[in-house]
């Protein structure tokens, strides 16, 4: 179990905890092995795993989470080994600082016992932000766009064709009859062509006036 915060640290002189990982059993961990014990992490602290980067599967991750205490440090030889993604990577870092935990990354030279540490996983964080908001934005205009285009977004428009030929016929307009279904006017247009907006007309004037004829 995770010990509870109790008060912040001023150093780390704690334990080097190390993890380890590979994607396949056919590739050779040694080498981090080996960067991990030169940056302090004895074998009895070091976390060895074998799993994709994709994986949410990780015990020996969670193991080596669950080893670090207050005042260690939390040693990788990469980013890329402890998360999955960057959103990922910056919500466990932030979790081990809240911990009172630090954070090393040998290969990018990341220390979070330092202040530029800290200060390059703030930055982290930002740009991390920035991207999900502009990906928000995005998501948001590609839709608007789509919407006025007459694409449907989420579940597709429903329009009864029968009925909506029938008040076609009858002379509504696409206003009227996008109105009636609760949708934008491109989606009748989509369904009812104007050829065939007016085919559906010429069809219900003559079957009239042949009516009034047998009348």
């Amino acid at each position: 179990m995770n010990r509870a915060i109790e008060k912040p640290v001023s150093d780390y002189s704690g334990l080097r905890i190390g993890y380890a990982r590979v994607s396949t059993d056919d590739q050779s961990v040694q080498m981090q092995v080996d960067a991990l014990k030169r940056a302090g992490c004895q074998d009895d602290h070091i976390h060895v795993e074998t799993a994709s980067g994709v994986s949410k599967k990780r015990p020996k991750l969670e193991l080596a989470l669950v080893d670090a205490r207050p005042g260690d440090v939390f040693v990788v030889w990469k980013l890329d080994r402890l998360g999955r993604s960057m959103l990922d990577l910056l919500a466990k870092i932030d979790n081990l600082t809240r911990r009172n935990i630090g954070f090393v990354s040998i290969t990018e030279s990341i220390d979070t016992t330092t202040p530029a540490g800290r200060l390059l996983m703030h930055i982290m964080g930002a740009l991390s932000q920035f991207e999900r908001d502009l990906i928000v934005e995005r998501t948001k205009a590609g839709q608007a766009a789509a919407r006025a285009r007459g694409v449907t977004i989420g579940h597709e428009p429903k329009i009864d064709m029968e009925k909506a030929a029938r008040m076609i016929a009858q002379g509504k307009t696409v206003r009227q009859v996008a109105e009636h279904f609760d949708v934008v006017r491109s989606a009748v247009y989509q369904r009812f062509s104007a050829s065939a907006r007016q085919q559906l007309r010429d069809e219900y004037l003559a079957a009239r006036a042949a009516k009034r004829k047998q009348e």
